[in-house]
């Protein structure tokens, strides 16, 4: 019985995990999903380890990018999200998003957390376009936001979306995530659960690519000032 329960508390957090992480994106399946390398990392001060990954998604970056920061519509397509809000734009490529998390689990509270997302487009070394994409947690929840949820004590990290090399069709995906769904969930278990979510992420992000909703998306119009890549800072506090 024990190790049923065992299997039962894995299988609810990974769920967990993988909504925090960004969940599955229903779309169509990419031929070949991509099998990002994934490496972690102890954090001073944190009682889990961050999480690196790279890997081809095969996507023009400004598709994937697409994907990533459609954040209205994440309710429509993200497993377990069921609120995601913009709450405000204090800066141009900065937003506000609330979100809360919904998992159908019994015993599993929803849990929900206000981010600040910053977006930068830069030159990678041959000039080419690609983007930067991180965030933070921020202090506080919106109103209206339900009390019976956990606010999430930890969530921050970045993707980093830049074309590869030779090629302007496929994206070399860097992510970094370091989250804490907080509560009474054992921390190796979140640990466990970040490290497995991630290649899920990876195919998630690249399906979604794959669909006519954003596949068909145009280049945008080229920028002349674009700069070159901006210091990401580290996983655990992205560059403010």
């Amino acid at each position: 019985m024990s190790q049923w329960r065992g299997r039962a508390l894995r299988g609810c957090t990974i769920l967990l995990v993988l909504g925090l992480l960004g969940g599955g994106i229903a779309g169509a399946q990419p031929a070949v999903p991509p099998t990002p390398t994934v490496e972690t990392r102890a954090v001073p001060g944190q009682d889990v380890k961050q999480v690196n990954a790279q890997g081809i998604i095969d996507a023009p970056p400004h598709v994937v990018r697409a994907v990533v920061a459609d954040l209205e519509r994440y309710p429509e397509f993200m497993p377990y999200v069921k609120e995601s809000r913009i709450l405000g734009r204090d800066a141009p490529g900065q937003v506000l998003n609330y979100q809360r998390l919904s998992f159908g689990i019994p015993f599993v509270q929803d849990r929900h957390y206000v981010i600040r997302i910053t977006e930068r487009g830069y030159r990678d070394t041959d000039r080419r376009r690609a983007w930067a994409v991180t965030w933070r947690l921020e202090d506080g929840l919106p109103p209206r936001a339900s009390p019976d949820a956990i606010r999430v004590s930890v969530n921050s990290g970045y993707w980093d979306l830049r074309p590869v090399k030779g090629s302007d069709r496929s994206t070399d995906t860097r992510y970094c995530v370091l989250t804490d769904p907080a509560g009474s969930l054992p921390k190796w278990i979140v640990g466990m659960a970040n490290t497995e979510g991630v290649p899920q992420i990876f195919a998630a992000v690249a399906s979604a690519a794959a669909s006519p909703r954003y596949a068909a998306l145009p280049p945008p119009a080229e920028e002349g000032d674009l700069a070159e890549r901006p210091p990401m800072g580290d996983c655990a506090e992205p560059a403010r």
